[in-house]
């Protein structure tokens, strides 16, 4: 397949370098940029010493572990060379030990380092090359995923991160992933010494009882950070590269029932009299109860006992979303493939009954299917004329994936999570998709509700749970 003009300079500029990182807007085709440049690398190794291929790891979410040995397939002749790791740690690790003797590209997930005695055999394998998927995905130094993989890193000459949202909450989401990267030639080895070089925290001088962290970059360092980023890294935009179709925007406003208005009122005032009480500083606490809101305009909520504990759900009988949602398919699947985003467990039984009522057929990727159950899903929407609706979540389908088959998507139900909102709207908004004259988003908002909030801070490139000093004056003012 013919390469992109920016994935040419990408390989270009990382062909010469032992670490390189492709901040690819998803969709503009970092994968084949990565395994072009992973050939390259190769192609030098066998003109100077072995002529063995370099033993490489690739690193990704599991449901797109499979596409990338396709990608391999498409891009490179080194496919013959991939071999998966998945099920078990025993099966593994026993994957690892029968390609032993062999210089390998093995493709698995992260919580593969997770597994002693695998992540004891890579260290033991002497890997060649690390290349590391979403990278963003280890953007927190303190989880236990970042620091296997900057533990497996420090031994590996050759790297390669990607991501398309490598910056999501602040700048210092670059910190762990160039550790991995250049193993601190960029901001160091130590986290805090980064923090306080390049950053303060805003609400420093608060009392410890309304105390919640606001770190800034100091005037000037983001540009000082950029500057030390670009040379060895290359972001690219949909917008700067690729001739996609017109991306449209829709918002279908969407009443709540009577009893759902009822029920929202009062779990709102909850939450405006715990943000007024001085005890902010358990924002987790104040997200749940957010969360609980988003769930009634949805169509249920989730009670609890009087230990906080979620006891059982209340389903509303009226529920006007879904009818909303069922005009809306009527219209479309006749002519168009759609996605239907939504993030709660009881949404997706509320959009497979209106597939059902409407005699339409459809797949779904959720947290509730197995790997296996989500790949197949994937093959069957791309592939069968037959099938259209393709139900998701956005975290557990928002990754990596390829539904360019689909002109529509329509988000039934949102999280408040920025990195979910971009990665699910990339997933049919990307290289492919010029074979639709336009890709259309409609989002489905309850007018003075939470849903307006949330919406309003990721089009504002916000992740509310950043922002939740701020919620109070939010609630207030819609």
């Amino acid at each position: 397949m013919n390469l992109w003009d920016h994935q040419k300079i990408g390989i270009d500029r990382a062909k010469v370098r032992d670490n390189f990182a492709l901040f690819y807007e998803t969709g503009t085709g970092k994968t084949a940029t990565a395994i072009n440049i992973l050939a390259e690398w190769n192609k030098n190794n066998c003109l100077t010493s072995t002529k063995k291929i370099l033993k490489t790891l690739v690193l990704c979410p599991p449901i797109i572990i499979r596409q990338w040995r396709e990608e391999f397939v498409k891009y490179s002749n080194l496919a013959a060379f991939c071999v998966i790791l998945e099920g078990t740690g025993k099966k593994r690790l026993k994957t690892m030990l029968e390609n032993e003797g062999n210089n390998k590209i093995f493709i698995a997930n992260y919580e593969t380092l997770l597994m002693k005695d695998v992540f004891s055999e890579f260290q033991k394998a002497k890997l060649d090359v690390l290349i590391c998927d979403e990278s963003h995905k280890f953007k927190n130094p303190k989880a236990k995923r970042t620091k296997s993989v900057i533990l497996l890193a420090e031994k590996i000459k050759k790297k390669i991160i990607m991501t398309g949202t490598p910056v999501l909450n602040s700048p210092m989401d670059l910190f762990s992933q160039f550790l991995v990267l250049d193993g601190g030639k960029t901001f160091g080895k130590n986290f805090f010494v980064f923090r306080a070089m390049y950053f303060y925290d805003k609400n420093a001088g608060m009392t410890k009882f309304n105390y919640f962290p606001d770190w800034r970059a100091r005037p000037g360092m983001e540009e000082q950070i950029s500057e030390l980023i670009s040379k060895n890294s290359m972001r690219v935009k949909k917008e700067e590269c690729l001739d996609l179709p017109a991306l449209v925007k829709v918002e279908v406003s969407v009443e709540m029932s009577s009893e759902q208005k009822r029920v929202y009122t009062d779990m709102e005032e909850d939450l405006l009299a715990f943000l007024s009480d001085g005890s902010v500083a358990t924002a987790s606490l104040a997200l749940t109860k957010v969360l609980r809101l988003q769930q009634i305009v949805s169509g249920f909520v989730s009670q609890e006992d009087i230990e906080g504990n979620v006891a059982g759900v209340k389903k509303f009988e009226d529920v006007p979303r879904v009818a909303a949602l069922e005009e809306i398919l009527e219209d479309i699947v006749p002519h168009h493939k759609v996605i239907v985003w939504a993030c709660f467990q009881h949404n997706y039984e509320q959009i497979s009954g209106v597939c059902e009522r409407l005699g339409v057929k459809y797949v779904e990727i959720t947290g509730q299917r197995s790997e296996t159950q989500k790949r197949e899903a994937v093959e069957s929407f791309r592939s069968d004329a037959s099938i259209r609706v393709c139900i998701a979540n956005q975290k557990a389908g928002g990754v990596g994936l390829n539904l360019i088959e689909a002109s529509y998507s329509v988000y039934y139900s949102r999280s408040y999570s920025l990195e979910d909102d971009i990665q699910s709207e990339a997933r049919n908004y990307r290289g492919g998709s010029e074979r639709h004259t336009k890709v259309t988003r409609i989002d489905l908002v309850t007018p003075g509700s939470v849903d307006e909030i949330v919406l309003a801070a990721l089009k504002q490139k916000q992740n509310l749970a950043e922002k939740i000093l701020d919620l109070k004056k939010m609630l207030r003012q819609k």
